[in-house]
């Protein structure tokens, strides 16, 4: 056999190596990266709130965003401007539930 076709044989049998390695790491990367991007969109995670419908997210004050999935049933992603129940307030306005009572939002 000649030098030339000894070194072609190398090549293959690294290209293939290879190939498998890449193919390996793949899988695994798929595998991890849908736990995280389940993370990345879900709703609550970023402050949003999945009860309701569109048309209630609107009524309180709220934006809908698609972007963003809810995992309980065919709620929407609901991203209200005020502050939650239990923050610091000044006024009824500053609440999602429009109530204040002693400094705390209800």
């Amino acid at each position: 056999m000649k030098r030339g076709s000894a070194n072609m044989w190398w090549i293959i049998i690294g290209a293939v190596i290879a190939l498998v390695v890449m193919i390996i790491l793949m899988v695994l990367f798929t595998g991890k990266t849908s736990k995280l991007e389940g993370g990345l969109l879900d709703c609550q995670s970023k402050g949003g709130d999945c009860s309701g419908d569109d048309p209630a997210c609107v009524k309180k004050g709220g934006t809908v965003s698609w972007a963003f999935e809810c995992k309980t049933g065919d709620n929407v992603c609901c991203f209200l401007s005020g502050k939650k129940t239990g923050e610091s307030c000044k006024s009824n306005s500053e609440c999602n539930s429009k109530k204040c009572t002693e400094s705390v939002c209800t």
